[in-house]
């Protein structure tokens, strides 16, 4: 496969190419189904409000949830088949809010999980009066295989402990990027220089921005046009400035 590519297509048709025990790190954030549920109204102390809908172009993120959970347990097995014995999955997930019921991505369990880490966002867009202030998101750390032991450098990262507070990257026209600082903190706790990092819902390019940065190699899928044509905007923006290092 071409490296440092970000392919137009299902990031399935994308893994399906790629051999076993060929990838090193796998850093992603799927859409949330969140379309699915703003269709159905929530209760806000006696008033209805609709949940917050996210809009990624014509891709409509509005699944049944049995079939968003058989498509993500799909890409989740597929991911572990191309990662190599030393390597990781980081998956960014949340729970839902939803009629005073918290959905929870329980499918997420079934993998081998090396640890659970929280994304403390510090800030939420949901006000809904009837929940205490929904701040955080999870980062489930998959492995291989249950006895699998990932490469794991934790001198290298930024953070070192398993609760990440960051802000959300406000300064991205995608409508739900995570901050680089998150995909940064991933590839250098995990991976070396030249080692080959894969997004299977790459977006705005952060997990290919954060390889450049430090030096690894990527590979991306992304099904929207418009949002591979920013992608390779802040990359062509960020190798025509002097490196951090």
């Amino acid at each position: 496969m071409e490296i440092n590519k970000i392919y137009n297509e299902k990031c399935l048709d994308t893994l399906k190419k790629m051999p076993d025990n060929f990838i090193d790190c796998i850093v992603t954030s799927p859409p949330y189904n969140k379309s699915y549920w703003s269709m159905n109204q929530n209760v806000n102390n006696g008033f209805k409000t609709k949940s917050r809908k996210i809009t990624y172009g014509d891709f409509n993120d509005n699944l049944h949830p049995e079939e968003y959970e058989r498509q993500q347990r799909e890409v989740l097995t597929e991911c572990i088949r191309v990662i190599k014995p030393t390597g990781s999955i980081f998956y960014n997930h949340i729970d839902i809010l939803h009629l005073h019921t918290t959905i929870h991505p329980k499918y997420v369990h079934d993998f081998p999980m090396k640890q659970i880490i929280i994304w403390n966002r510090k800030n939420t867009p949901k006000l809904d009066m009837s929940y205490f202030y929904p701040i955080n998101e999870y980062i489930f750390w998959i492995k291989k295989t249950n006895d699998a032991k990932p490469n794991f450098y934790r001198d290298n990262a930024f953070y070192k402990k398993n609760i990440w507070d960051m802000s959300p990257d406000t300064f991205n026209e995608h409508p739900a990027p995570f901050p680089i600082l998150l995909a940064s903190n991933c590839i250098m706790a995990t991976t070396q220089e030249g080692d080959l990092v894969y997004d299977p819902y790459m977006g705005s390019g952060t997990t290919a921005l954060a390889c450049i940065e430090y030096k690894r190699n990527f590979i991306g899928s992304e099904l929207n046009i418009d949002y591979i044509k920013l992608a390779e905007k802040r990359l062509n923006i960020r190798l025509s400035q002097p490196k951090l290092f």
